[in-house]
């Protein structure tokens, strides 16, 4: 009986410590699940503050970014400003020159090594306004840009175009004028006595046979008044210009060689017409690629040579001539003594000579006379005179140092226009 009571006894501590170990085996489990999902918690947690600092290191970097850019904007708004500052009154002005010369190069205006510097030089001259001024007025002055034409003596062939009419002189220059001695092609029909060049119909008076018929050609024969073939050339001759034009195939035009009255009765609507003489005379040597060049007189030992030509110191130079006004008195041996001299080189032995006054000048040394008179007959000069405005009381002054004298008859609009 008692060894069934401990059995039992037995059996229930079994059962307990079964009991006792299941429940130990019970919180040991328990504890090592709550272990994990503590490490767990943890791990997330410093996930989460790993990601709450790359978004905040994210959001400053994004910051930096666009602080970043709005400085670039900022500088490069500058940028556009000071260059726009810089460049833009520059622009203006080649844009000027561009009209002003025909078939302007940059690379025309480029002031020696250091190129196109638009903080110095030529950009920061004045006179661009007074020059586009000037342009703008000699699209109306027809006739100053006829004359400019008519200057200068060409020598030897070229393109067929309107220059000049020559005549043969022994002892001129070499020019070029028409020959029949050198046929080169029929261009109409003229009166001959030449039986070779002769019409059909001239022919038919002989071939008809009678007396009167035979009478009347040899008659016009006689006169030299047969209808002939115009048979004709050029020859290279000793020539001189004479009044006139044609369509002949001359060279390019001698250089032009410019005496400007700048004394103070020159001063207001003259002043205006003188200078844009200037600027038509630069022109046209530009686009004819002829040599230019000016002597602008007032005073005794008053004469200030420039030459005019389109480079950057030549455009320097005509735009301060430009924003200059005019006074003093009127000395015309100074620039004349010059021009000759500059005759005897070759280069220049073709130029013509163009005179701008009001005709209020003294009368000339008569040395300087005597040397002009000279150049015209042993070199062929022509001295042409443009009297600017009604003729002063030295106009016969004019028409004695001149060969051609043209009086300018707009210049009363010119007047109006600046009033």
């Amino acid at each position: 009986g008692e060894g069934g009571g401990d059995g039992e006894d037995s059996d229930s501590d079994s059962s307990d410590g079964s009991s006792a170990g299941g429940g130990g085996s019970s919180d040991g489990k328990g504890d090592g699940d709550g272990s994990k999902t503590d490490i767990a918690e943890i791990d997330m947690n410093m996930e989460s503050d790993a990601g709450d600092g790359d978004d905040a290191a994210a959001a400053a970097k994004e910051a930096a970014k666009e602080a970043a850019r709005e400085r670039n904007k900022d500088l490069m708004s500058k940028l556009m400003d000071d260059f726009k500052a810089d460049w833009e009154p520059a622009v203006d002005k080649l844009d000027k020159a561009a009209k002003a010369f025909e078939g302007l190069d940059l690379d025309d205006l480029n002031e020696g090594p250091d190129g196109f510097d638009v903080t110095k030089g030529l950009w920061r001259q004045t006179g661009w306004k007074e020059l586009d001024s000037l342009r703008k007025k000699l699209e109306e002055l027809r006739e100053l840009r006829d004359l400019v034409r008519s200057l200068g003596r060409g020598a030897g062939r070229g393109p067929l175009k309107r220059a000049p009419r020559q005549r043969e002189r022994p002892g001129m220059p070499i020019g070029l004028v028409r020959s029949p001695l050198e046929p080169e092609e029929t261009n109409g029909l003229c009166r001959s006595d030449d039986i070779s060049r002769m019409l059909p119909s001239e022919l038919a008076l002989i071939a008809n046979g009678t007396r009167p018929a035979r009478l009347l050609h040899f008659a016009r024969r006689m006169e030299r008044t047969l209808l002939s073939y115009e048979r004709v050339g050029w020859s290279e001759e000793p020539a001189v210009t004479v009044e006139g034009s044609e369509i002949r195939p001359a060279a390019e035009c001698g250089p032009i060689i410019l005496c400007l009255d700048t004394s103070g009765s020159m001063m207001g609507a003259r002043e205006t017409v003188a200078k844009a003489m200037v600027v038509e005379c630069m022109r046209q040597a530009k686009s004819q690629q002829r040599q230019c060049y000016l002597y602008s007189f007032s005073g005794p030992g008053d004469c200030v040579e420039l030459e005019l030509k389109v480079t950057g110191k030549g455009v320097a130079a005509l735009l301060e001539f430009l924003s200059g006004s005019f006074h003093g008195g009127t000395d015309v041996d100074e620039p004349f003594i010059r021009a000759l001299q500059r005759l005897e080189e070759q280069e220049w032995s073709n130029a013509d000579i163009l005179l701008v006054t009001d005709g209020e000048i003294r009368p000339p040394d008569t040395q300087m006379l005597a040397d002009l008179n000279n150049a015209k007959e042993t070199m062929g000069l022509k001295v042409h005179g443009l009297l600017v405005g009604e003729p002063g009381a030295g106009a016969d002054v004019v028409e004695q140092l001149c060969t051609n004298t043209h009086t300018f008859k707009s210049w009363a609009a010119v007047k109006e226009a600046r009033g």
